[in-house]
C-alpha cells in the first residue's frame, strides 16, 4: 500500500496519527492557547517532500522556522522519545527547509533512535512526521511540569527557565532557574542561576495557570515547553504527557473533620515513622483512630465511633495525630485543657491548638467520673486481655477467598487490642503527669529541671518489658563478642554470613533462638503490615548486632543497663504514694505495647500469606503487592482480580520511595504539606528540646534517618535521629547519648536511654537538620540543651 506524504495545518490535526508532538500542539490550539503558526508533514521520507511545501512555508511568512520530529509514539503517554530524533532551529529559506526536513526524516534510522525504539516498542517500524513552526524570538524559554517529576506531587508544579531559546535547557547545555509553585499559587521554591530571576512573579503565575488549565483539560499531568518573546508574549511550543509518574502521593489522603484541625507527627511517628503502604494506612491507621475514639466514647466525650477518621489523619502516605480531635476530651471533662493535651502528646504547648466550647458543668462532672473509672479499671482490663490473647490466632487458609474471610472475621481483635493499649497508656500518662506536677508544684508549667527530675524518678520502674529484652540482648551480645571467632566470622562478615554463623555456632545458636522466641515479633516499624519482624527477617537485627559487637571489641566493654536509686524518705508523702503506682502503670503500658505488636505480627503474617496465595493463583505478579491495596479494596479484588487494579497497586508501590522522602513540620494547621529545604537559625548554636534522661556528655554526632545509616555508628557517638523504635534498640549499648526530633519522656528512645543511663534530649524538632555527622556537641539531658561545639 502506497503511503502518501502530505501537509496538515496544526489546527487540522485531530488524532495522534500525525505524531504526538503535532497532536499535542493541536490540543493546545483547541484550548485557545497561543501557539506559533505551523504545519505538519505526515509520513515524511528523505527526498520525498509534498509538492505544496513552498505554499505552506510562504503562508508562514517565509521567515525563520523550527523543524521538529513528530514520530508516531513520540511524546505519547508510554514514552517520550526525548532527544532521539533531530530538531533544527532558525531555518530560513526553502532549500534550507527541505534539507532540515530530510535530516529529521533520516534521524528515525539513526543508531541511537533504533536502540531506543527497540527498548520501547520492540523495534517496530516508526512512521516519521515533521512539524514546521515559526520561530519565537525568545527572551526566556523552558519547560513546565504540571506535576513534580521528582517527588510525583500533583499539587506542585515546577518550571525550568533559561535565557533565549529552550534548546539549551533540553540539551543540558544551560543550567536553568528553577521554580516550584504550589496549587494554591504560592511559589514555594526559587533556585536562581544568576543574581536576577529570569521570570517575574506575574510570568510565573501565567505559565502555572495556563499549564494547569491544559492538564485539567487533558485529564492528566503534562510536560509543556513554552517561550516568552521580546515583547513579553507567552507562547506554547509543545505538550506531552509525563510518562514516568507513579501514583499520586495524595491518592489515599483522609478528609479532616474540620479544615483547620491541628495535626502533629509527634507520638504517632514513634509507632509508624515514615510513609506507610496502603494496607498499613487503612488497617493500622484506622486501628489507632478506633482505639482513641473508643476512649472518647467511654468517657462521654463522643457519642459514637465514626468510621471516618476523627483522631488521626493520613496525608502524602504518612500518618498524623489529629490534636484537635483529641482536644474533644478537654471540653468534656474537668481538669483537662488543650495545653495539657499538647504537653502529653507533643511534650510542649501548641499555641495553634484551640479549645472546644465546654460541655455543661454537670456533663463534665459525670464524664470526669467516667474518665477516672476508665483509667483506674485499666489493670483489670489488661489482665483479662492477656487471657483473650492466649486464645487468639489466625488460621492460614489454602485459597484467597477463604483467607480473606478469616482475616475479616478476626480484624476486630486488632481494634480491641489497640483500645486496651490506649486505656493502659491513659492510666500511665495520667499518673506520670501527676508525678511531674508534684515535682514542679504546678500544672503544665514545669521547667526543664523539673522535667528532668520527674524523668529520673519515673526511670526507677523495674521489670519493664523493654528493659528485660535489653538484658537478654546484652547477654547475647556479650557472648558473641567473647567468642574467639567473633571479629572474623561475625563482625566483619556479611549480614548473611554472620546470621549463618550465629545460627550454627553453639551455645550462641541456642541463645539467639531463645531471644527470637521471646522477641521475634518485635522489629523496626512494628505496626507496619509490610515491614518484617525480627523473627521473619533477622537481617536488620544482625546488622545492628554487628555494630554493637564491633563497639565491644574496640572498647573492651559496653554501656551497661542503669538502675536509678531513689531516696524514698526524701520524697513528699504524696510522691511516695503515687510513684510506685506510676511505675506499675509504666510496666503495664510497655506490656500492652508488646501485646499490640504481637497481635500486629499475627496480622502481618496472615496478610503475607494472602499475598502468597494471590501470587500463586496468578492474580498478583508478586506477593508483596498485596500491601498496596487498602483493606476496603481487597474483597472486590479477591472476588474479581483485574489488570487495572494490579497496575494501580504497582503505581502505588512505585510512589512509596517518593513519599518516604517527604518531611513535615511537627505541627500543621489543616492538611500537612511537605517541608521545603530552608536555612536554620539557632541562637548561639544551642538547640532546645525536652530532657528525657539525665546526664551531660560531649561527643561526635552521627545523624541517622534510617537503620541502614545507623549501621555506621561508632562507639561513643551521639545519635541524632528523627525518632527511634524497638528496631534501634541494639545500638543503645554503644552510643554516648541520644537526640531526637520528636518524642516525649515516654517515647521508646527516652525509655531505653534511661535504662542505659544515657543522656537524652527529645522533641528538638530540627536536630537532624541542624547537626551533621562529625559535629562535636555537648548534650545536656538535665536541661534539654544540645550545644554545637565544633562544626565539621
Amino acid at each position: 500500500m502506497t503511503v502518501t506524504t502530505d501537509i496538515l495545518e496544526l489546527q487540522q490535526v485531530s488524532d495522534a496519527g500525525a505524531g504526538g508532538k503535532a497532536y499535542g500542539l493541536s490540543r493546545l490550539l483547541a484550548m485557545h492557547l497561543p501557539v506559533p503558526p505551523g504545519f505538519v508533514i505526515r509520513n515524511a521520507r528523505v527526498g520525498e517532500l509534498p509538492p505544496d511545501l513552498e505554499r505552506h512555508y510562504d503562508a508562514l511568512g517565509a521567515g525563520k522556522v523550527a523543524v521538529r520530529s513528530s514520530a508516531l509514539g513520540e511524546d505519547g503517554s508510554e514514552a517520550s522519545f526525548a532527544g532521539q530524533y533531530d530538531t533544527v532551529l532558525n531555518v530560513q529559506g526553502l532549500q534550507a527547509l527541505r534539507q532540515s526536513i530530510d535530516n529529521c526524516a533520516a534521524s528515525v534510522a539513526s543508531e541511537r533512535a533504533r536502540q531506543y525504539q527497540q527498548d520501547q516498542s520492540g523495534g517496530e517500524r516508526v512512521v516519521m512526521n515533521v512539524v514546521v513552526q515559526c520561530m519565537v524570538d525568545a527572551r526566556a524559554a523552558g519547560v513546565v511540569f504540571t506535576a513534580d517529576p521528582v517527588s510525583a506531587r500533583r499539587d506542585l508544579l515546577v518550571i525550568d527557565a533559561v535565557a533565549g531559546l529552550g534548546e539549551a535547557l533540553v540539551s543540558g547545555e544551560a543550567t536553568p532557574d528553577h521554580y516550584a509553585v504550589h496549587d494554591s499559587g504560592v511559589v514555594v521554591r526559587r533556585q536562581l542561576v544568576g543574581d536576577r530571576a529570569l521570570l517575574t512573579d506575574e510570568e510565573i503565575a501565567a505559565i502555572a495557570s495556563k499549564a494547569r488549565a491544559a492538564a485539567q483539560h487533558e485529564g492528566q499531568p503534562l510536560d509543556l515547553e513554552w517561550a516568552i518573546d521580546q515583547d513579553g508574549s507567552l507562547f506554547w511550543l509543545q505538550a506531552r504527557p509525563i510518562t514516568t509518574l507513579p501514583a499520586d502521593p495524595n491518592e489515599l489522603d483522609s478528609t479532616l473533620p474540620r479544615p483547620d484541625d491541628v495535626l502533629t507527627i509527634s507520638n504517632i511517628s514513634e509507632m509508624m515513622p515514615g510513609a506507610v503502604c496502603p494496607l498499613t494506612g487503612s488497617f493500622t491507621g484506622w486501628g489507632i483512630d478506633y482505639g482513641l475514639q473508643f476512649m472518647q466514647v467511654a468517657v462521654g466525650a463522643r457519642p459514637r465511633i465514626e468510621k471516618d477518621w476523627q483522631v488521626t489523619a493520613q496525608a502524602y502516605g504518612h500518618l498524623f495525630l489529629n490534636l484537635t480531635g483529641n482536644v474533644v476530651m478537654s471540653a468534656a471533662v474537668l481538669g483537662s485543657s488543650a495545653e495539657q493535651t499538647a504537653q502529653t502528646l507533643c511534650g510542649r504547648i501548641v499555641p495553634e491548638l484551640k479549645e472546644f466550647p465546654p460541655l455543661p458543668l454537670w456533663r463534665r462532672l459525670l464524664n470526669t467520673v467516667k474518665l477516672l473509672r476508665f483509667a483506674l479499671t485499666a489493670p483489670g482490663v489488661v489482665d483479662r486481655f492477656g487471657e483473650e490473647l492466649a486464645q487468639f490466632g489466625i488460621a492460614h487458609k489454602s485459597d484467597p477467598a477463604g483467607m480473606w474471610a478469616e482475616l475479616e472475621s478476626r480484624s476486630w481483635f486488632f481494634e480491641h487490642c489497640m483500645a486496651v493499649h490506649i486505656q493502659s497508656s491513659a492510666l500511665s500518662g495520667f499518673l506520670c503527669a501527676l508525678v511531674e506536677n508534684m515535682v514542679s508544684g504546678k500544672s503544665s508549667q514545669s521547667t526543664g529541671e523539673d522535667q528532668g527530675e520527674a524523668v529520673r524518678l519515673l526511670a526507677g520502674a523495674s521489670g519493664v518489658e523493654s528493659a528485660l529484652m535489653l538484658e537478654q540482648l546484652d547477654r547475647l551480645l556479650d557472648l558473641v563478642a567473647a567468642h574467639p571467632e567473633a571479629e572474623r566470622a561475625f563482625q566483619q562478615a556479611s549480614v548473611e554470613q554472620a546470621l549463618h554463623w550465629l545460627q550454627t555456632t553453639q551455645p550462641l545458636a541456642a541463645q539467639f533462638t531463645g531471644f527470637l522466641a521471646d522477641h521475634g515479633h518485635r522489629g523496626y516499624r512494628e505496626l507496619c503490615m509490610r515491614d518484617p519482624a525480627w523473627g521473619d527477617d533477622p537481617a536488620p537485627l544482625i546488622q545492628s548486632m554487628q555494630a554493637a559487637v564491633h563497639a565491644r571489641l574496640v572498647t573492651g566493654g559496653h554501656r551497661h543497663l542503669h538502675s536509678v536509686d531513689i531516696d524514698w524518705p526524701a520524697l513528699s508523702r504524696g510522691l511516695r504514694w503515687i510513684l510506685p503506682r506510676a511505675h506499675n502503670a509504666i510496666r503495664r503500658r510497655e506490656h500492652t505495647k508488646s501485646q499490640l505488636v504481637q497481635v500486629a505480627h499475627h496480622f502481618k503474617q496472615a496478610f503475607r500469606h494472602l499475598g502468597d496465595l494471590l501470587a500463586g493463583a496468578g492474580s498478583l505478579p508478586d506477593a508483596d503487592l498485596v500491601n498496596f491495596f487498602t483493606v476496603e479494596e481487597l474483597p472486590a479484588f479477591i472476588a474479581s482480580p483485574s489488570p487495572a487494579a494490579v497496575s494501580r497497586a504497582v503505581a502505588r508501590r512505585n510512589v512509596l520511595p517518593c513519599q518516604q522522602h517527604f518531611e513535615f513540620a511537627e505541627i500543621s494547621v489543616g492538611m500537612p504539606q511537605p517541608l521545603e529545604p530552608r536555612s536554620l537559625e539557632m541562637a548561639d548554636g544551642i538547640l532546645h528540646g525536652r530532657p528525657a534522661s539525665r546526664g551531660v556528655v560531649e561527643g561526635i554526632v552521627r545523624v541517622a534517618h534510617t537503620l541502614a545509616e545507623a549501621a555506621q555508628l561508632q562507639a561513643g557517638e551521639i545519635l541524632v535521629t528523627p525518632i527511634t523504635d524497638i528496631g534501634w534498640t541494639p545500638y543503645f549499648s554503644m552510643i554516648g547519648g541520644l537526640v531526637t526530633d520528636l518524642g516525649s519522656a515516654v517515647s521508646h528512645g527516652a525509655v531505653i536511654a534511661r535504662e542505659y543511663g544515657l543522656p537524652c534530649v527529645v522533641n528538638t524538632r530540627q536536630g537532624t537538620r541542624f547537626f551533621q555527622t562529625g559535629n562535636r556537641v555537648r548534650l545536656d539531658g538535665d536541661s534539654g540543651r544540645v550545644e554545637l561545639l565544633d562544626p565539621v
